[in-house]
């Protein structure tokens, strides 16, 4: 084994927005660190790239910020990253029953009973945002999953198709499985409609969520040390020692993880975890979806497309390219859409955009990342402890943070920081510095 002679107070395991805004909390509070990020870059599931090795830069994971978002609004307005505001949708359209509408999800035999779903989604989404774990006629709102639930309301393939649709966006995983306050969650942030959450999806980091984190390391003073993965950490009273695959070591007082739940698992802790934690690993999150962006002539942005329940189920024509083109941004869970093969993301853009020429498309497979092992969270019905933050509170010398088991936003870039802000405070009271 190759020693790293290293004494930082405290080691960061992952540099993503959860160990950067560590970085900078721990830093204010007199704490020296060392940043180990598996990657050769930072940002974690945030994630700025070139397009198609192209100059235009774009957004790979995690993007778009709520105006509720205090905490990456403030870190943005600290580092001088400005923000884009998303075009209007100009045009909405829906696929159904094999060919395109604009006059919504339902035809007109559906629509009375669609109607009457969705007003129960939004009443039943507005009670679990008031805290209450059942709705107005006495049906649990927590014990059942996405799937069950839509069956529960009597909803038509209109409603299954509008709510699959949007759950590509707003969530992600296997609806058979994850609990349907996840999707009743998102519905609250935009007003209880399921299509409400793009109206409140408004704004992206000009220059990437990439560039936020690096200034946010750097503004801390961290020492960050790329292409670190680690694979073993021993902890106790003497401090912990992480070890990363090529044989180099670092040692510290404490180690704050700031990994995402799924990778975490991967890294062998000696002694082992608390029961809870590693009873959660083994359990992780079951978040796995499909972002694609696709560069297309023809068609004027603001135009968003939805529908036909299967593949790429949502795409929005984002904003222009440098060139003129348009820039399409499209989700879906994947289930039976290879990305990798140009003839399927030409027929889903297609299929919303049948006026569009497709030129080029992009996409990062997170799901095979093996510093991600999926995408934004989705728990396991009757398994939510796994996430629970309570079950990631100090154990020893180690704290842990990440947007998969923020108190507040999980999932999102906001929940990140919130995480983050939180393990460097607990790290204060291990110390005794709060």
């Amino acid at each position: 084994m190759v020693s790293v002679a290293s004494n930082p107070d405290i080691l960061i395991i992952g540099a993503g927005l959860a160990g950067a805004a560590a970085a900078e909390a721990l830093a204010a509070g007199g704490f020296t660190a060392t940043v180990l990020e598996a990657r050769d870059r930072v940002g974690g599931r945030g994630f700025s790239r070139p397009f198609a090795s192209s100059d235009e830069l774009l957004e790979f994971g995690g993007a778009w910020i709520r105006p509720w978002q205090v905490h990456i609004h403030d870190a943005c307005a600290r580092h001088g990253v400005a923000l884009r505001p998303r075009a209007p949708v100009t045009e909405r359209r829906w696929f159904r029953d094999g060919a395109l509408h604009k006059d919504g999800p339902a035809s007109p035999d559906d629509l009375a009973q669609h109607e009457r779903c969705v007003a129960r989604i939004a009443a039943d989404a507005l009670s679990l945002k008031k805290g209450e774990e059942r709705n107005e006629l006495g049906q649990s709102l927590t014990d059942i999953s996405f799937t069950a639930y839509l069956t529960r309301i009597g909803a038509p393939q209109a409603t299954r198709d509008l709510c699959g649709a949007w759950w590509t966006v707003s969530g992600n995983g296997d609806p058979a499985r994850v609990p349907a306050t996840e999707f009743l969650s998102s519905c609250a942030h935009g007003g209880g409609a399921p299509d409400s959450m793009i109206d409140v999806s408004a704004d992206t980091l000009v220059g990437g969520v990439t560039l936020l984190a690096e200034r946010m390391i750097v503004g801390s003073g961290a020492s960050l040390v790329r292409r670190a993965a680690v694979i073993r950490i021993a902890h106790g009273s003497d401090g912990v020692t992480a070890e990363t695959a090529d044989g180099r070591s670092w040692h510290a007082e404490a180690a704050l993880l700031a990994t995402g739940i799924n990778p975490l698992a991967a890294i062998a802790f000696s002694p082992p975890l608390l029961p809870a934690q590693t009873a959660a690993l083994a359990t992780g999150h079951i978040g796995a979806s499909v972002k694609i962006w696709a560069k297309a002539e023809g068609i004027p942005v603001g135009v968003l497309a939805a529908g036909g329940g299967d593949g790429i189920e949502w795409m929005l024509s984002e904003r222009l390219a440098k060139d003129g083109t348009t820039l399409i941004v499209g989700f879906g869970l994947g289930r039976n859409f290879n990305p990798e093969r140009r003839g399927e993301v030409d027929a889903a853009v297609s299929r919303f955009f049948p006026e569009a020429k497709l030129v080029a498309f992009d996409w990062h497979d997170w799901v095979r990342d093996p510093f991600a092992r999926g995408t934004w969270i989705a728990p396991v019905l009757g398994a939510e402890q796994a996430l629970a933050p309570a079950t990631w509170r100090m154990t020893g010398p180690l704290a842990f943070a990440s947007s998969d088991i923020s108190p507040k936003d999980a999932g999102y870039l906001n929940a990140a920081i919130i995480s983050g802000l939180r393990a460097a405070e607990d790290l204060g009271q291990f110390f005794g510095r709060d």
